[in-house]
């Protein structure tokens, strides 16, 4: 780890290491001095687990008009169509910078009946795509390969210095422009980086709830970072839940929605394979509407999961599409052709974040966000299956050749889904924590408070919300809230500032869940069932403000 110089001037500050973050570091001239903090080791991040793969019109029978349209149709009414059109006509140039930095995708067999691209690699299909579009590497080891190969490239970059371990806590404001992040090493001695543009790339929130495909680390860092800072976040309601994380032995994984692309079947109890009376599109409807069959079903026989079959699939080459799953299963004393497997619904990814436009410019100067942190507003209510790491590459690229040209025009926010968005600053929720002055009551550990916020996220604000349910959730949240501020400075480690930033965006998250008086894409209220075609593209967002000198919603 480099030596920790608070008065090191940097043109970049990435905060984030998964696809976003590695792509931005990368596409920056080699002239631009770039400063890369990552809260783990270097290539322990979010896209690392991605198994699915990279969603680009590549096939002669597709177009980025035909990816344009299943974009726009599983976002549910509130894509931004202007930031998608970005995504899907960048994305094939996109994913060739990536192969030209090392990434090796799949490619067919000489004889293969497979589909492939003109080139030759291989193409999969996931649920709600029309087309087969999805680059793979190592079968279900996209992620994997992605960052492997991008941590390598950056690794060998001069201009970039790396620190790993680095937590940051907050970040660092002059006259309402953010000018650096304040962050702590592994020892917990605190540093002040300063850099002349800040850009988050550091993942979403799936560790709020209690069942989740994300790593330890997915703890809305981000998210919280930017809203202390007076950023806009935005969609904060639309959380994805993964219809299929294999449960076996007390463990979880995540099962790609690639299986269900290659012709699985997903069964409950009784064998019935169910898919069909919840959907014309069957196993490869949008996410939130499998889900949402598996949890009905799942309530109906009364069990803890349904199942996914590829009985009647080739075993040799399920095996060889699926090698990282097939492992898993093995471990767990399963085998991925021939056993029904046990799967239930997980949080997965957030579509909401922070208000970004095309550029990945935030609404505080200097401030930038890409990745599943931000929101372009190019998954709307429910995002497609292999948009997020597409989302990653395209919008990560595309920051840094606005960073690279210094556009002086950077600090504007030219989003059209911020016309159509109600901007809260009302006290709404508790007040930020004034922890200087709170006594050193002896309280829940702050692993016990996560904890039981996880659980708490899971029972009322995952695949189904009710206002009493999220007035419920709310006040127990307020309560975990004061437990944090009853600690004494010198127990404010990375462990409590973790614990505040899950605290601050469970709340935000429960408010615009409470907002949103409708049913729409994965956020499904049982007291407003159906779709408010008022609400069509219609955002919430929410922006930090001073009311008395105490900060408020």
């Amino acid at each position: 780890m480099p030596i920790l110089d608070d008065n090191q001037p940097f043109s970049v500050a990435i905060v984030g290491g998964g696809i976003a973050g590695l792509s931005l570091a990368l596409r920056l001239p080699e002239t631009m001095r770039v400063v890369l903090l990552t809260k783990g080791q270097l290539g322990e991040s979010n896209t690392r687990y991605a198994q699915g793969g990279l969603a680009v019109a590549l096939a002669q029978d597709d177009s980025p008009e035909f990816h344009f349209q299943d974009t726009m149709a599983a976002g549910a009414g509130l894509c931004d169509a202007d930031a998608v059109r970005i995504l899907v006509k960048q994305g094939p140039e996109a994913a060739r910078w990536l192969m030209e930095q090392g990434v090796q995708f799949d490619r067919a067999q000489a004889g293969s009946e497979a589909h492939v691209t003109p080139d030759g690699f291989l193409l999969g299909r996931e649920g709600a795509h029309s087309r087969w579009r999805v680059l793979h590497a190592g079968g279900d080891a996209t992620g994997y390969e992605i960052e492997r190969a991008l941590t390598m490239a950056v690794r060998a970059r001069s201009s970039i210095t790396i620190f790993e371990e680095a937590f940051v806590e907050d970040l660092v404001l002059e006259g309402g422009k953010c000018v650096g992040v304040r962050a702590s090493d592994r020892d917990g001695q605190t540093l002040t980086l300063r850099a002349e543009a800040t850009v988050l790339a550091s993942g979403g929130a799936g560790g709020l709830w209690l069942h989740t495909s994300n790593p330890s680390g997915a703890t809305a860092d981000g998210l919280a970072l930017a809203w202390r800072a007076g950023a806009a976040l935005v969609d904060l309601e639309f959380m994805q839940i993964h219809p299929t994380v294999l449960v076996a032995n007390g463990t979880s994984h995540l099962i790609s929605e690639a299986v269900r692309g290659e012709g699985a079947y997903l069964r409950n109890h009784a064998g019935e394979r169910f898919m069909p009376r919840y959907s014309v599109q069957e196993e490869l409807a949008p996410r939130d509407v499998v889900a949402r069959a598996i949890l009905r079903e799942m309530l109906l026989e009364e069990t803890d999961c349904q199942y996914l079959d590829l009985r009647h699939l080739p075993a040799e080459k399920m095996h060889a599409r699926f090698p990282t799953i097939s492992a898993f299963c093995r471990e767990n004393g399963l085998n991925l052709a021939w056993d029904l497997l046990p799967i239930a619904p997980a949080a997965h990814y957030c579509m909401g974040g922070v208000m970004v436009d095309t550029h990945g410019r935030t609404s505080v100067p200097a401030l930038y966000a890409i990745g599943e942190v931000s929101c372009t507003g190019v998954h709307g209510a429910n995002r497609l299956g292999s948009n997020s790491l597409l989302e990653g590459l395209v919008y990560g690229l595309r920051v840094a050749d606005t960073l690279a040209a210094q556009d002086e025009q950077r600090a504007s926010m030219p989003w059209s889904s911020l016309r159509t968005s109600s901007i809260f600053k009302t006290p709404a929720m508790a007040s930020d924590m004034d922890v200087q002055s709170l006594s050193a009551m002896k309280e829940m550990s702050f692993a016990q408070i996560r904890g039981k916020l996880r659980q708490l996220m899971w029972e009322y604000v995952s695949l189904t919300r009710s206002h009493d349910g999220l007035c419920t959730v709310q006040k127990r949240v307020r309560e975990l809230q004061t437990l944090l501020t009853r600690r004494r400075e010198d127990e404010m480690n990375r462990s409590w500032h973790e614990t505040r930033n899950m605290l601050q965006v469970a709340e935000l998250v429960i408010v615009a869940a409470l907002e949103r008086r409708e049913s729409r894409g994965s956020h499904w209220r049982l007291d407003y069932q159906t779709t408010d075609e008022n609400l069509e593209y219609r955002h919430f967002a929410w922006q930090r403000q001073q009311i008395d000198g105490q900060a408020v919603l």
